[in-house]
This record gives structure tokens, sequence and C-alpha cells, in this order.
């Protein structure tokens, strides 16, 4: 599943996106315009094409060191630490970042798709797990497990505490749980999931204690800030420099069939119904992650990407695999659906469209 779905990737950047932009790339893109954009750009084949849009803002990380300023214009700071201080560790046997960055995130898909089949197959046996990890791998969003982004580190920290955490190996469940938080603002969710279920559940006192260190990743990166910019949560301060839509935008654009906000729509409640829909059947630590993240990105005013951050939750991604298990006709078209709108997806990220 990791492969096939990731050559659909590379064939759509690498091959046909060269072949078909011999001359430079019209966009619509006007001044100011996105980090590492340039309006002669022609795309060829190359790591780069992998380290689009976000992708630039790590590099810059991992090559310069973080800026802040409190300027109105947008800086690196409101990027978590942890993918690029990885990466650059990864640059020291000599690897451009772009090799660093793509490998960092190609693996730790690969580890993610891993741990979350091992963890379903627990509990549900072979067939809902080949589903489960169908429905991550071939998700047109598993794109930025491939590309220079920090969805395949995310989803391989959080998949790790949350099955961890299941096991009763809590002092694992501590270290990934902290290593989320200071990959993306959502990893701190564990913080009450653990909480909560520890609490229902009855769980010892080292369980509690997992949960409490969940936000060690996130107050380190606060003190980053307090010491190098004066400000613990500059990260935070600078998120109003991205423009973002409100959710009464997405609502009706929905409504008047934009494909973004109609999928954006669909993602995030109808993830939300799945979550309730089966919630005998996954697991409690499961579940509640999957509310307690929705609840924080539907919250969080940070709608533009919202779409991709669901595909983050991998509590809808096992709901949705207990559907296609059950429905293996549905299962089939969707997929191949979804292997579409991968390819799409794939193609357009590579011309420097916004895809999410």
């Amino acid at each position: 599943m990791w492969l096939v779905s990731r050559l659909v990737i590379i064939v759509a950047m690498q091959v046909v996106v060269p072949l078909m932009y011999t001359s430079p790339v019209h966009t619509y893109w006007q001044p100011p315009y996105p980090l590492g954009y340039a309006p002669n750009f022609v795309p060829k084949l190359s790591w780069e094409l992998f380290s689009h849009w976000d992708g630039k803002w790590y590099r810059s990380i991992a090559v310069e060191g973080y800026n802040y300023a409190n300027d109105g214009n947008q800086h690196s700071i409101a990027f978590y630490p942890l993918f690029p201080l990885i990466s650059r560790g990864i640059m020291m046997f000599g690897l451009p970042f772009e090799v660093a960055g793509t490998v960092l995130n190609n693996c730790a898909f690969l580890g993610a798709l891993l741990i979350l089949y091992s963890w379903v197959k627990e509990r549900h046996g072979t067939h809902v797990a080949r589903w489960t990890t169908a429905v991550v791998a071939w998700c047109p969003f598993s794109l930025y497990g491939t590309v220079i982004y920090t969805e395949g580190l995310f989803l391989l920290l959080t998949t790790a505490a949350l099955r961890a955490f299941d096991n009763r190996q809590y002092v694992w469940a501590a270290v990934c749980g902290a290593l989320a938080s200071a990959t993306r603002a959502t990893g701190i969710t564990l913080l009450p999931t653990f909480l909560l279920v520890a609490w229902q559940e009855k769980k010892p006192l080292s369980a509690y204690i997992a949960g409490l260190c969940v936000p060690l990743g996130l107050i380190s990166f606060s003190l980053y800030c307090a010491i190098a910019f004066k400000d613990p949560l500059a990260f935070v301060h600078i998120q109003k420099t991205w423009a973002q839509p409100s959710w009464w935008f997405i609502l009706n654009d929905a409504i008047s069939v934009g494909r973004d906000s109609l999928i954006k729509v669909v993602m995030v409640f109808g993830g939300g119904y799945m979550l309730w829909y089966f919630r005998h059947q996954l697991s409690k630590t499961a579940v509640v992650y999957g509310y307690c993240s929705l609840l924080l990105i539907i919250f969080s005013g940070a709608l533009m990407s919202i779409n991709r951050y669901a595909y983050g939750i991998v509590s809808l991604s096992w709901a949705l695999g207990l559907v296609f298990s059950r429905h293996h006709r549905w299962g089939y078209l969707i997929l191949i659906w979804f292997a579409i709108l991968l390819y799409s997806y794939s193609f357009n990220f590579t011309i420097w469209n916004w895809v999410a």
C-alpha cells in the first residue's frame, strides 16, 4: 500500500509534470508570492519539487534557524521544531535538505502505516487492518506523507503514542506524546485524551503521568521562543499573518458545492459522526483522541488546511476502514476515486497550485 501509493505521487510529480511543462508555469499567484515561488518556475526532475509550500519554510528553519518579528509579516516561528530539527540531523550525513526532509517524511509515514496496521489487527483482525491501512495510504491527503510536510512524522508519533497507551506502555506513550506536541499544535490533544481515558478506565498513576508529559514538547518550544524572541507565544501570535477563511464562508461555499469546502465539511463533521457510530468498536483512546482533535481544529481558527489536519487524525481513518471492511464495493470504488484525486493533488502541488 505504501509503495504503490507513493509511486503514483512520484510519477505525477517527477515524470508527468516535467514532461508537460517545458516552459514557465502560469499560475494565478500575484505578489507577494509564497515563500520559494518564482514567477518563471519551470518544473524539472529534482528533489526540489517535493519542497513546495510549507517545505520551503521547513528548509528555512533547518538551514538558517528560526526568525520572528512582530511586524505583520509571515515568519518561520509559526512552524513547530521537531521535523526541521530531525531533518537538520540527517543533513549532517551530507544530504541536502530536500533529500533529508523527503526521506524523513516517507520513512515516518511507512512506520505509521505499520504501527496502525498492527494496532487495528490486535482489535479487529487482518481484514479491517488492511482496509484501514488502505484508507490512510490512498487518501489524497496522503500526498503530505511524501512531500516535505509533517504529516508522516505526526501520524507516526500520535499512532505510536495512542497504541502504547492502549497497551499500558506508559513510558513509550509519554515519549511519543511529548514529541508529537513538538511536531504540530494538534499533538497537544493527547494530553486530555490520556487523562480522560485514564480517569474513565481507572488506570494507574503512571497513565496520568504519561498524559502530563505530553506538553513537554510544546513547553520546550515556548521556552525557546521566550529566550530567543522574548515572546513565549510567538508561534501563536504569528498565526494571524496567515489569511484564514471563516466557518461561515466554508459552509456557504459547501452549500454551493465548492469542492474544497465540501471536502472540509464532510471530513470534519462526517468524521465526527463516524466516531460516534463506531464508538463501541473503536479503541476508547482512539475515540476520545478523535473528538479532542476535531474540537481543537474546529475552534482553532486555522481553517485553510482543516481537511489536511483532519486527515492527520488517525481515528477517522480507522473508522472509515471499518465502513469499507463491511461494504467492499463502496470501499473499492472510493479507493479508486482516492487514487485519482491523489494523482491530481500531486500534479497540482508540483506546479504551485494550492491543495490543502
